[in-house]
């Protein structure tokens, strides 16, 4: 993994300064204050889940499709480097989109595990029509 060196202050202080830096902008924003609420109420509820649709349903609700949190993140991290591209921090933005490529493996994982949840539960068998993929190759000069 590529890490940026400096003699600066460290990484809670730079978290600090922005913070105070962004709180204006943030206050201005249609933002929650606690984006992962929708996610922790998930996490609860799949103590109390009985079945494998439950078990599914729950993780479906909360990381499967376009508009889950898993790929909304993947499309904020995609949106982060575009704008450090923009910036003039094209190493800063390939990481980025590094990033954003892992949660797309993940979301793929998911899915497939989820259908393979199903597949037992109803004994289907495994869905081997669609493999997760092993890895995702990158190209540093590819732009998304």
């Amino acid at each position: 993994m590529l890490t940026t060196t400096y003699d600066g202050p460290g990484s809670s202080e730079l978290r600090r300064r922005a913070a105070q830096e962004a709180a204006a902008f943030l206050h201005g924003l249609p933002v929650s204050r606690d984006p992962a609420a929708p996610l922790r109420a998930c996490t609860e509820a799949m103590s109390q889940a009985t079945t494998p649709a439950e078990v599914h349903a729950l993780t479906e609700l909360a990381a499967g499709g376009e508009e889950a949190g898993l790929i909304v993140l993947r499309n904020l991290l995609r949106a982060a480097g575009i704008r450090c591209r923009e910036q003039g921090h094209a190493q800063l933005a390939a990481r980025y989109d590094r990033t954003s490529d892992l949660l797309e493996i993940a979301d793929r994982a998911l899915f497939q595990l989820g259908v393979d949840l199903l597949a037992s539960a109803y004994n289907a068998g495994p869905d081997r029509a669609n493999p997760p993929p092993a890895s995702v190759g990158y190209d540093e000069g590819e732009s998304t």
